[in-house]
């Protein structure tokens, strides 16, 4: 540290360079700091659970050909078969399919009169729901009466349901859990509770209660349908194209939609995903700007100052002394840019909050933040460092001082 004292009078004989690198190390940190928190907030949402058996699940939107009063039996015919198809492992029908973008939403409330306490996403279908979607059951037990039927808004005629372990938290923050067995009011109609399951995410992605979820035992005849199908792994392939044979094999017939679960994810995250990986890209670049800035930086100051590395060197400073020298310089011009770009990023970070309703970032992404930065101008001034530690002494007696 004995080359504090005089790195400081050298920054104050020539300041303009300095305070440059200062305010591009702080507009960087700044922007970089905010830039990568946005992105690793999208990038977790991307990453979140939606509930179901995500790799080995896809669903097919069909048509109902035929009278509407045979509907019913019609749909009990269609999953007997599509439970024997080969590599199925379950099938159930459903009024919809998470994040999807269709579905219906619902007011929910635990008490009779007064406003509703929340919303959440619906889903209706048949007894195996629970275990095609792959949900876990976390507190309660699942469906055991035979499911009701309705044309359309089957929340409507339900009297009992399973929600999601957010929805309970929502209802009961103190002790989610006695949700279990307690009437509670869906859209102002009272619906027992039988059971809670660890997640199971709504229609919309961008929702902001997309983790709330209800489902009751009721089938939907409406002239369309969604049968969801759960496969044995690998068996995906064949399971959709045996599951299209047999649906097609009824006149009038009609596949709307054939998607996989996982093709279903990616587009409803898709502009979470564009977003993501166009922050990324900017951290990445302006990184790299800044790492040649700071090179350049430093490798002008080795240039400018051969003839004083020269006598430094002739007065008998060894190489390592020169690195350790431009390395401090390097450090302590950068820990100012990062404690000048700190104060600029929680400003920033404080109107990005207000204007979009961004979660604030945390201090301790910060600290994480000005130990990259440090470490990036370190690497950036190694090579230059080197250099002018490979400056010989005899360099002082032949240049002169540079203007």
């Amino acid at each position: 540290m004995r080359d504090l004292l005089p790195i400081l009078k050298t920054l104050n004989h020539s300041r303009t360079a300095p305070v440059l690198f200062v305010l591009q190390i702080a507009v960087t940190f700044m922007i970089l700091v905010n830039a990568a928190y946005l992105a690793l907030q999208k990038q977790s949402l991307l990453s979140r659970p939606s509930g179901l058996d995500e790799q080995n699940t896809f669903f097919v939107l069909t048509n109902l050909p035929g009278d509407a009063s045979a509907r019913a039996s019609d749909i009990e015919q269609d999953l007997l078969a599509l439970k024997e198809v080969s590599g199925v492992r379950s099938v159930s029908v459903t009024s919809g399919v998470p994040l999807s973008g269709w579905g219906n939403f619902l007011e929910v409330a635990t008490q009779a009169e007064g406003d509703y306490d929340t919303f959440s996403g619906y889903y209706g279908g048949d007894n195996a729901l629970l275990d095609t979607m792959g949900l876990e059951l976390v507190a309660g037990e699942g469906f055991e009466q035979a499911p009701h039927y309705a044309e359309t808004d089957g929340f409507r005629v339900a009297t009992e349901i399973m929600i999601t372990q957010a929805l309970a938290q929502s209802l009961y923050p103190d002790d989610w859990r006695q949700v279990v067995g307690k009437t509670i009011f869906i859209d102002k109609r009272p619906q027992q509770v039988r059971g809670v399951v660890k997640t199971l995410q709504a229609a919309w992605s961008f929702w902001v209660v997309v983790e709330h979820s209800v489902l009751a035992p009721v089938i939907e005849t409406s002239e369309y349908v969604y049968y969801l199908v759960r496969h044995e792994p690998g068996q995906q392939a064949r399971a959709m194209a045996d599951t299209v044979e047999y649906l097609m094999r009824r006149h009038g017939r009609k596949i709307e939609e054939l998607k996989t679960f996982e093709h279903v994810k990616a587009q409803s995250y898709q502009a979470e995903y564009a977003a993501s990986m166009t922050l990324l890209w900017v951290v990445a670049c302006l990184s790299l700007v800044t790492a040649l800035g700071i090179f350049g930086q430093a490798r002008f100051a080795v240039t400018r100052r051969r003839r004083q590395i020269g006598i430094r060197r002739a007065l008998g400073a060894q190489q390592g002394q020169i690195v350790s020298y431009f390395m401090l310089e390097n450090a302590l011009l950068t820990v100012f840019g990062v404690g000048v770009g700190c104060i600029a990023a929680i400003l920033l970070n404080v109107q990005f909050s207000n204007w979009f309703e961004l979660a604030t970032v945390p201090l301790d992404f910060f600290a994480i933040g000005a130990v990259c930065m440090v470490l990036l101008g370190q690497v950036a001034t190694l090579a230059p460092a080197c250099r002018a530690a490979r400056v010989s002494p005899a360099i002082a007696s032949r240049l002169g001082e540079p203007r």
